[in-house]
């Protein structure tokens, strides 16, 4: 009997484990997914594989909690960039320019971020927190309403792609 118990309650802790940890699973897809794996997996993700936008690079904002479900996230938007079919890029951006430090800790949780400094409330700037080819940028931006905080997400072979000019935005 004992032993029953002791598997019932590995079983329930392995998949309460698991739960935790996949809290935001979206934002650690490889760069270079399709969009049509993207939306076989994540039912809220409504980029069609149908359009067609040639070699633009495409913005769609998302409601974080529509793909994510950690509560580090709730008061935050997902940039979400795709080129080609097949996603280059995230950013994570604070709703309001509240100093909360949530990405901060979200990105401490799942990437490892461990600056003192960048915790600090007047604190603005970046930190890079890449670690192989993905590149994974930390930040504070000072905006004349507030400070916002903002997390990026692409690897070297897309990263160009998001700072051209030419970005197509289109309406989620």
């Amino acid at each position: 009997m004992k032993f029953i118990i002791k598997i019932n309650f590995v079983i329930a802790l392995i998949f309460s484990l698991t739960s935790v940890s996949n809290a935001c699973n979206f934002v650690k897809e490889n760069m270079g997914t399709s969009i049509t794996s993207l939306g076989d997996k994540y039912d809220l993700f409504t980029l069609a594989a149908e359009d067609d936008y040639g070699s633009d690079t495409v913005l769609v904002e998302f409601d974080t909690p529509n793909l994510c479900d950690d509560p580090l996230l709730d008061e935050t938007f997902l940039k979400v960039y795709v080129r080609e079919k097949k996603l280059i890029g995230i950013q994570v951006e604070a709703l309001e320019a509240k100093n909360t430090n949530k990405i901060y800790q979200f990105a401490q949780n799942n990437f490892g971020l461990d600056d003192e400094k960048a915790k600090e409330e007047d604190w603005v700037g970046a930190i890079d927190i890449s670690f192989g080819d993905n590149i994974i940028i930390y930040g504070k931006i000072d905006e004349p309403d507030g400070i916002y905080e903002t997390l990026e997400l692409t690897n070297a072979d897309y990263q160009d792609f998001l700072i051209q000019s030419d970005i197509l935005q289109i309406t989620n």
